[in-house]
């Protein structure tokens, strides 16, 4: 019993670890990198598969690059949904319209009845 509490307590506090460990990393420095979208994916897809391979000698290396996986995951996400740095979708873009021209719809409509 006091095995799978220590297990959820572990698992808690990796969540909370992981978030705000984004969240800083997210205020602080992903909002002054340009990146393209494909390589914190990249990274997180090499790095999960490094996990599978390394032995692990220590469980907190193991762990360090579940954080590390989980972070370059969640930095994919999102730049992939757009939303900027203060956390709001980016607005949309301004589409250049022409005006609209009253005069030529009457004059067409004159020259249409002179014709006549």
């Amino acid at each position: 019993m006091t095995g799978i509490l220590i297990f959820i307590l572990q698992f808690l506090v990796l969540g909370v670890v992981i978030f705000g460990v984004f969240t800083l990393l997210r205020k602080f420095v992903f909002s002054k990198v340009k990146i393209n979208k494909w390589i914190p994916l990249a990274i997180a897809i090499v790095l999960f598969i490094i996990q599978f391979f390394v032995q692990r000698i220590n469980g907190y290396a193991g762990l360090a690059l579940t954080v590390f996986v989980l972070i370059f995951f969640m930095w994919f996400l999102d730049v992939h949904q757009g939303i900027g740095p203060s956390g709001k979708p980016k607005g949309k873009q301004i589409e250049i319209r022409s005006k609209a021209k009253p005069n030529r719809a009457k004059q067409f409509h004159k020259d249409k009845e002179d014709k006549k």
